[in-house]
């Protein structure tokens, strides 16, 4: 399916990104864990998942971030799985996005060690 549809990777943002403008992604992970897809993939190369909040700040409740991570991993694993992608080939939309405070080495940590 993954060489189908062609995806190599997966893009993400932060929902404080000014390329979002509310339909720039094809996943949205909410701050309480709630997935929301897009109706169509924005691109044929890579999946592009945005994560509610800001993550230029030090986060206010770092435990609400810790279970919103928790949600991208599973789905980055699930989408890792049904388009045969390896789930490492994450990326940063940009400099700036997701923000420096965005959690990459939970990512690491997690997709090392995928949750049950």
């Amino acid at each position: 399916m993954g060489a189908a549809m062609g995806f190599v990777g997966i893009v993400l943002h932060d929902s404080a990104c000014p390329d979002i403008n509310g339909s720039g992604f094809d996943f949205l992970v909410c701050r309480d864990g709630t997935v929301i897809p897009s109706n169509q993939f924005r691109d044929d190369d890579h999946i592009h998942v945005c994560v509610e909040g800001d993550f230029s700040t030090l986060a206010d409740d770092p435990g609400v971030v810790r279970e919103q991570m928790f949600v991208l991993v599973k789905l980055m694993l699930r989408l890792s799985s049904a388009f045969e992608m390896d789930p490492g080939k994450v990326s940063a939309h940009g400099d700036d996005c997701p923000g420096e405070y965005f959690p990459w080495h939970e990512l690491k940590i997690r997709i090392d060690r995928p949750p049950h």
